[in-house]
Order: C-alpha cells, then structure tokens, then sequence
C-alpha cells in the first residue's frame, strides 16, 4: 500500500538518524500522519490503514465500559473535553461541575446504524460493542454533555453562541434544527481522529456525527496528536487491545 511503504520509509531515516546519534528530543504535539493528494485520494489512503478488524471485544456493553473508564482510563484525574477543565482522581474540579462521560460519536446515532434498532437500547452486538470503545468515550461536564446532546460537530460564525460562559467559555452550541456543536480548537484533532476511528472500524456514517468529513482532515492537520492523547491510545489498547492507528507512532516516524 502506498502509504505504508512511504510511512515505513520514514521510519527507515529517523532510525537511521537515532543510529548516527542524533539526539531527537519527544515533541509535545506529534506530527500528523494525514497523506497528501486530494480529499478522496486522503481518505481511500486513511482506508487503507490497519483499523482493529471487528472492533473492540473486550466490553460487551457501555456500562462495562463506564465502570472502568475513570478507574483504569483516567485513575489520576485528566482534563475534561469542551471546557479544559482540569479534574482529579477523585473528579473534583476548580468548577464545581458533575462529570459524565461522553460519546464523541452519539450513542443513539450508533444504534440507528443498525437495521430496527432507534436509540441506544438495542442489543445487537455490534451496537453495544461500539457503543462500549473507549476510543469514543471522552470525559465531559454533566451539563455540557448535555447540551451537546447528539448533535454534529461543526462550524459556527460569531461568538454569541457560547453557552456556559460562567464555567465553560469555549463551548459554542447553535440552535434551531440545524444546531451544531463547535469544539475547542485544541481538542479538535482528538475528536476528528475518534470519529474517523469509529467510522473505519465499525462502518458508521460519518454525516451522523459531523456536517462535513472534511472538517475531520483539516481538524486532524491543525491539531496534530499530543503526548496526552498519545498517553491515552496506548493505555486504551492495553485495555481492549485496539489502537487508533492515526496515533501510533509507526506511522508518522517517530
């Protein structure tokens, strides 16, 4: 595959410079791996990439998942997506604010993928598994998560759409029919590389969960991995053994 053989090659000179001695110190945001070429060439190579076959297997249902989320996940605290707010292990946080888990691609959109299924009860498998990957799970503010309810990511003009600005000034949430939910610059990279995930993997439509696919790639390049997210794939495929592999070293030449 095209990608790969390039991708190896870089592999190849930065081991050939580690070789000759050449002290390289770990960046704090990674590279990105996105290949050039037009949107629909970026994509048929991102295709090719080695998604986890079948998806995760290791937690049948979301509940499973939510109950080692904040133990295993995040066990010392982290920092909450929509907001940045910073938490401990215990989940206090300088805000005051409940936190809940998030599902980047919404639960119910998840479901509705399924023949007969309409929200996130069904029970097909598939549905439950996914429903379950950490890769989709974020931690957020209760009310944040709310609002953001399963509304799609996107862009939106001005600034008078910002909600909770008393505890939360960069959550920006539309209204009306076509409401969107624009992230925080800083985790847009994160959510667009979750989603791209969840689509490869599991076969979800990606308008279900953004207005545009390609808001996914230039999130992706604007916001490139840091060594948190970095820290989370690794420990996530530790856990149910699927790594996103827009965040495994290999393949951006580390």
């Amino acid at each position: 595959m095209m990608i790969v053989r390039s991708l190896c090659f870089v592999v190849f000179v930065s081991t050939l410079a580690a070789c000759a001695g050449v002290d390289r110190p770990r960046p704090t945001a990674m590279p990105s791996i996105l290949p050039s070429g037009t949107t629909d060439e970026q994509w048929e190579r991102l295709a090719e990439l080695p998604w986890p076959q079948g998806g995760q297997r290791t937690y049948q249902t979301y509940d499973e998942a939510r109950r080692v989320f904040w133990r295993k996940l995040y066990p010392s605290g982290g920092t909450e997506l929509y907001c940045g707010v910073t938490f401990d292990g215990a989940r206090r946080n300088e805000v005051a604010q409940a936190l809940s888990v998030e599902h980047t691609f919404p639960a119910d959109a998840i479901a509705e993928s399924e023949p007969g299924c309409t929200n996130r009860t069904c029970s097909a498998t598939r549905v439950q598994r996914a429903m379950a990957d950490l890769q989709n799970l974020w931690p957020a503010l209760q009310r944040v998560n709310s609002s953001r309810s399963r509304l799609r990511y996107g862009i939106i003009d001005g600034e008078n759409t910002r909600r909770f600005t008393e505890f939360c000034p960069d959550f920006e949430r539309g209204t009306g029919a076509k409401a969107v939910v624009e992230p925080r610059d800083d985790v847009k990279g994160d959510i667009a590389r979750s989603l791209v995930y969840m689509h490869f993997v599991y076969g979800l439509p990606l308008e279900d969960a953004v207005t545009d696919r390609g808001l996914l790639l230039g999130w992706m390049q604007a916001d490139p991995p840091d060594a948190e997210e970095m820290r989370r794939n690794a420990l996530i495929d530790r856990l149910q053994g699927t790594p996103n592999p827009l965040l495994q070293e290999a393949f951006f030449g580390l």
